[in-house]
C-alpha cells in the first residue's frame, strides 16, 4: 500500500513540474517587448544596414547625416531606449532578419498599435 501512495506522489510531483515547466516555456514564448540586449544588437544591426545601403535607398548625404546622428552616444541611447518601449520582439526579430535597409517598412507591421484615442 504504501508503495501505491509513494507512486502516486511522484507521478503527482511529475505533473506539477510538467504544469510548471509548460507554464514557463509559455510565459516566455509571450514575452511581448525586447529587452536592453536585444534592441542594443537591433541598433547595431540597422546602423549595418544604413551603411551598406545603396544610393537608390538612401541618398548619400542623408545616409551620412543618419550615421552621425544614430552613432552619437546619447541618440544611440536613446534609440535603445525607445525601442524598449515602443517596439515589440517580434517586429526586433523582423528587423534583425532583414539584409536591406529598405525591407525594415515590412517588420512596421509587428510594431505596437497605435492607440484610437487621438
Amino acid at each position: 500500500m504504501k508503495l501505491r501512495v509513494n507512486g502516486k506522489s511522484g507521478r503527482k510531483s511529475a505533473f506539477l513540474f510538467c504544469i510548471l515547466f509548460l507554464s514557463i516555456l509559455f510565459f516566455l514564448d509571450c514575452r511581448k517587448t525586447p529587452t536592453e540586449e536585444e534592441c542594443v544588437e537591433n541598433q547595431m544591426h540597422n546602423v549595418k544596414l544604413i551603411a551598406d545601403a545603396d544610393e537608390k535607398e538612401i541618398h548619400p548625404r542623408v545616409q551620412q547625416l543618419m550615421l552621425r546622428e544614430i552613432l552619437k552616444s546619447d541618440m544611440s541611447r536613446a534609440i535603445v531606449l525607445r525601442c524598449m518601449s515602443d517596439k515589440t520582439l517580434k517586429q526586433v526579430q523582423c528587423e534583425l532578419s532583414k539584409e536591406k535597409f529598405r525591407d525594415l517598412k515590412e517588420c512596421k507591421q509587428f510594431g505596437k498599435e497605435e492607440s484610437s484615442d487621438n
